[in-house]
């Protein structure tokens, strides 16, 4: 089975719950959503532009526990989110955010992964700041952050693209161990 076909041109960001799949598309500045037994377009939303609702190059997203879609949307410098049935509820940080590029849910918070400064953002669910992990020091820890998940742990897995590497973050943003560095050609 194929997801979007014919319908997508830039998918980025995907998020999978118990009955769908949400996809995000840079070119189409859309969020879709398909079944995912049968793989069909249940609901696209978002036209370019930054009013309620718009998207301009939504990248990364996630679904929380009550089934609501937060979308990394880039270009608006903000994440929005949408119901489950992809009506536009809220915009999250719409005065704090670069250019986000990934977001996550947690029990406690909403995480955000701004590419500009190299930063991780924690946000509680109304959409106060609690705190920022930026760039920590000579190693780079933050650098040109690219997509990141969470461990059962609620530890932060980031990939990072101009160090070539995947960094293990702790719940507050420290350092806890690496995976590759940055490598020659052969």
């Amino acid at each position: 089975k194929r997801f979007g076909q014919d319908i997508l041109k830039k998918p980025w960001g995907i998020a999978v719950t118990a009955d769908n799949v949400f996809v995000t598309d840079c070119d189409l500045h859309a969020l879709l959503q398909f079944r995912k037994n049968d793989c069909k377009l249940v609901k696209r939303t978002g036209t370019e532009g930054a009013g309620e609702g718009q998207l301009d190059v939504p990248r990364g997203l996630c679904s929380d526990y009550n089934g609501d879609v937060y979308v990394a949307d880039c270009r608006n410098h903000r994440v929005s989110v949408f119901s489950k049935q992809l009506q536009f509820k809220k915009c999250l940080a719409s005065q704090q955010l670069e250019y986000p590029v990934d977001v996550k849910v947690t029990p406690d918070s909403v995480v955000i992964l701004d590419r500009s400064p190299n930063c991780i953002h924690f946000f509680s669910r109304s959409g106060d700041l609690l705190g920022s992990c930026v760039n920590q020091g000579k190693d780079g820890t933050v650098c040109d952050p690219r997509f990141f998940c969470l461990d059962v742990a609620g530890n932060f897995l980031m990939a990072n693209g101009n160090r070539n590497d995947v960094k293990i973050l702790s719940p507050s943003g420290h350092l806890i161990h690496e995976i590759g560095k940055e490598g020659q050609e052969r």
